[in-house]
């Protein structure tokens, strides 16, 4: 198996940040992975208030990248925030493909 490491800084805009899991992906792919890992934090960078981007699993962030992960036909590990029952959140990581 071929698996990609996506390395990059993530920012404070998701968007941005779902933009380059999209790029990685379609390089990962086009070179032949068939996994591709990115940061623990692809969602949002730690510097930032995170209960304000915090989404459930089923939100729009986990949407676009199984998306993009069907797409590409690669399985794709990402880090996001959940919010918690206490205003908090959970560091939650995803598999998908």
């Amino acid at each position: 198996m071929r698996v990609a490491a996506a390395q990059f800084r993530s920012t404070r805009d998701g968007e941005h940040n779902l933009d380059r899991v999209e790029k990685y992906a379609r390089q990962a792919a086009a070179q032949g992975a068939q996994l591709m890992v990115c940061p623990e934090a692809t969602m949002v960078n730690f510097a930032t208030k995170l209960a304000p981007f915090a989404e459930p699993l089923d939100g729009p962030f986990v949407q676009r990248v199984r998306s993009t992960a069907a797409e590409g036909g690669i399985w794709i590990v990402v880090g996001l925030f959940e919010p918690s029952e206490d205003g908090r959140v959970h560091n939650t990581v995803v598999a998908t493909d």
